[in-house]
């Protein structure tokens, strides 16, 4: 990659800002304004669609390969994180083109704030934050079921109903120990951001951040893992790594996942207007087609991309969204609309139903870092 400049029962996301069975998700605006009020049915069907599973783009590959990375920039990564107090600008910088796979685990958590760069204050910190996530699992998750209010309820089916769909092209994500930790993180933390809540998405957010964290337990590939190898004690201490990330990462895109998800709606309409600008052709002929936007582009934004891509991919896209510290979001759109143009010649061959076919299953699985 080369750089360039609280609902009842029964929601599809169980908690504010989500997208129900029963009311139809919000539109998006035609101006960068806030949004104007319910989507059609049709486009709640859109996203009962790709939500279903079985429906992600993403392909096996290989999960956590990483093209080799010079060792110049090996020595660079050692030096900074050698360094009594870490050079956070620099690390950034360093990390935009990829983190070497032995050393991403600590730079994903310096880049995302979990960590301080004083090096004298790390291990303390790690300590401090994975105690503060274990007591918070009896408060919040081993608890009877019946001392859950209505909307903790319904937030708790509606993670047990994703965690199964999470991430359907990497087996090693379906073992059971694996799928009760992403169940436990994820409820726990809807229950602990109530201004969003568990929004359906956020299960992709994680996965990331979950392989990246177990591979400091694990030995090879992620292909040949093998979950035998795990306790409870080592996922609790992946769970609170992975918990305090997501907590970091949504901050700075606390809107996608709020009421109406406003985040979104302006992301999709900046993707749509930056398309128009560079390739009004492209832009034109989805328009002519009656192809909106918010057909595909609302899952890009929502899942930043986790599920068009080959997982291993995702994970290299996470060291340059994490690199991009406040201007991920911006990022975000700018990698939306070029991933749309880089297919243009093939779009301007496809009517409205392939369109949205291709659109929604995009043929990446064979894409590797220097796609």
């Amino acid at each position: 990659m080369q750089k360039t400049d609280s609902r009842a029962p029964g929601s599809y996301v169980a908690t504010a800002g989500t997208i129900d069975r029963d009311d139809a998700p919000p539109g998006y605006p035609e101006s960068g304004m806030s949004p104007p009020g319910p989507m059609s049915a049709s486009l709640q069907q859109q996203w009962t669609s790709w939500s279903a599973p079985g429906a992600a783009a993403g392909a096996p590959g290989g999960l956590m390969h990483q093209a080799a990375i010079p060792e110049h920039r090996v020595r660079k990564f050692h030096r900074l994180l050698q360094e009594p107090v870490v050079d956070l600008d620099a690390l950034r910088e360093l990390s935009w083109n990829g983190v070497p796979l032995a050393l991403r685990p600590q730079v994903w958590r310096l880049l995302c704030g979990y960590l301080p760069p004083a090096r004298s204050r790390q291990a303390q910190t790690l300590e401090r934050r994975r105690r503060e996530y274990a007591d918070m699992v009896p408060e919040y998750y081993d608890i009877p079921h019946e001392e859950r209010s209505e909307d903790e309820i319904a937030a708790y089916r509606q993670v047990l109903v994703d965690v199964p769909r999470t991430a359907p092209s990497v087996p090693f994500f379906h073992e059971p120990i694996i799928q009760e930790s992403l169940q436990r993180l994820l409820y726990i933390w809807g229950i602990r951001h109530p201004a969003s809540g568990y929004v359906q998405g956020m299960n992709d957010l994680v996965t990331p951040f979950l392989a990246v964290f177990l591979s400091e337990h694990m030995q090879g590939p992620m292909e040949s893992w093998s979950a035998d190898t795990l306790n409870q004690t080592i996922m609790l201490a992946v769970e609170a790594d992975c918990y305090w990330c997501l907590c970091k990462l949504v901050e700075g895109i606390q809107d996608h996942y709020t009421y109406a998800q406003p985040g979104i709606q302006r992301a999709v309409f900046r993707i749509k207007e930056l398309v128009r600008r560079c390739e009004s052709d492209v832009s034109d002929h989805l328009e002519a087609e009656a192809v909106d936007f918010i057909q595909f582009a609302l899952r890009w934004v929502n899942c930043l991309l986790v599920r068009e891509l080959p997982f291993c991919l995702a994970i290299r896209l996470w060291d340059t969204y994490l690199a991009e510290g406040t201007g991920f979001s911006e990022f975000l759109v700018y990698l939306s609309a070029a991933f749309l143009i880089s297919w243009k010649e093939r779009l301007r061959l496809l009517e409205f139903q392939d369109l949205i076919l291709f659109l929604q299953r995009l043929p990446t699985s064979e894409w590797t870092e220097a796609q």
